[in-house]
């Protein structure tokens, strides 16, 4: 018999994939006991910690009652989530679609917008990702995850890259206030997009972004940057999706999403990964203009809206209002990047270091040197991610009940693994 084994483009990051036994609020263990801290949350999945067991509680209470509900009809789970969600959301968005993920979400937001303008054209982000599937792909500017073939040609990209490479040498480090957001800019780097739209808006449905360009590398524009693009929304009359998936529920500190934060006014708004605490979910909200315009299209989504994800969506929202981990994620990620800037500076290989609550970027020289020391941190029992276009920006995404007591653990595992790098450069020089 032949061995079972995945497709090769799976990427395990290690030379022997991590296989995973079970998990505990921010510790995972393996087939073989060792136990891990968990500094990548299943890529910013898990919202309130492994097995939490308020979740868990009333995720077991409702398989007992009913464990599927397709979309024909409606689940008390289902409108118990809208109630609860719905007043934490601008009162315009009060329309809402259920479908399985981030990609099933934007894939649906892409349609509605097309649909509701009537116009072929959108507008997305050069160093923005948004899913798998293949009109997520469409509107992801990095190359290695667009489609090979069949490339949606109704798509244009605004370059954006990094604040620190701002040819209006406005960036600044400064280690009391390290979120790029505070700081002022001109937002110089979308007077091209004002220029396209231009000569384009009679044929441009609308914009996508990511608040916080994530697979990306973790880019964090300035302060100015979401208010130009909001006023350039405002001047064509285009539409703004607000991807959502990866900064929602918590990630970016201080508030429920990270529009509210950056005051971004998203006609519709996708959310998935930490919704639902792990469970597969994913919800596009928008107006009840755009609903309308998509009754003129069927849409359906057998396992969207599912009860039992409905209920851990539930229970996850109101865990992190209940325990206040909003300010958790806020002071925690402050401290992590106050450190880890401090500490790894005298690197010569550090580039920079990016976020804002437990969403945070460290940018180093190169791709190798990415991977090793993620490779580094996983042989002192650390899981972190990687990104950026090359590769080389480490990808620090805990659950947000991520404690100081781990916070500490994670920057002395970090500094660690990059002065084993700086040794082994230094050795290589002699």
């Amino acid at each position: 018999m032949i061995e079972p084994k995945l497709f090769h483009f799976v990427n395990h990051y290690y030379d022997q994939p991590l296989i995973v036994e079970r998990a505990k609020d921010c510790w995972i263990f393996d087939s073989n006991g060792r136990k891990f801290l968990d500094g990548y949350s299943g890529v910013a999945s898990i919202s309130v910690g492994h097995a939490n067991p308020f979740v868990n509680k009333a995720v077991c209470e409702q398989i007992e009652l009913v464990n599927h509900c397709p979309m024909i009809y409606q689940s008390k789970p289902l409108l118990k989530y809208l109630n609860v969600l719905q007043k934490e959301l601008p009162e315009n968005l009060n329309r809402h679609f259920f479908v399985n993920s981030g990609s099933e979400a934007i894939d649906f937001a892409c349609q509605a917008l097309r649909t509701f303008s009537n116009k072929p054209l959108i507008i997305a982000f050069s160093e923005g990702f948004h899913g798998g599937t293949f009109q997520a792909k469409s509107v992801t500017g990095l190359d290695a995850w667009q489609p090979i073939f069949g490339k949606d040609e109704n798509v244009f990209f605004q370059p954006i890259s990094p604040c620190k490479k701002c040819p209006e040498k406005i960036y600044k480090k400064n280690l009391e206030n390290l979120k790029g957001v505070d700081i002022e800019c001109t937002a110089g780097c979308l007077m091209d997009l004002d220029k396209f739209l231009e000569e384009n808006s009679q044929n441009c449905a609308g914009i996508i972004i990511e608040p916080i360009l994530g697979v990306g590398g973790i880019i964090l524009p300035m302060k100015g940057f979401f208010q130009k693009l909001d006023l350039i929304c405002r001047k064509y009359k285009i539409p703004l999706i607000v991807d959502e998936v990866q900064t929602g529920f918590g990630r970016c500190g201080s508030s429920l999403f990270a529009f509210q934060k950056f005051g971004l006014h998203p006609d519709i708004l996708c959310m998935a990964k930490g919704i639902a605490n792990g469970f597969p979910m994913g919800l596009v909200s928008a107006s009840e203009e755009i609903s309308m315009a998509m009754g003129k299209k069927l849409n359906f989504s057998t396992f969207g809206g599912n009860p039992v994800s409905c209920v851990a969506a539930t229970y996850t929202l109101k865990y992190i209002l209940e325990k206040n981990l909003l300010q958790n994620s806020e002071e925690i990620g402050k401290f992590l990047q106050s450190e880890l800037e401090k500490k790894l500076s005298v690197f010569p290989f550090f580039r920079e270091i990016r976020g804002c609550g437990l969403i945070i970027g460290i940018e180093v020289e190169t791709g190798d040197l990415a991977k090793n020391i993620l490779i580094s941190a996983y042989k002192k029992d650390l899981l972190i991610g990687i990104g950026g276009r090359n590769r080389n920006v480490l990808r620090i995404e805990p659950s947000l009940t991520f404690s100081k007591d781990m916070a500490e653990m994670l920057i002395e595992i970090i500094v660690n693994s990059f002065q084993e790098q700086a040794n082994l450069v230094s050795e290589g020089k002699k």
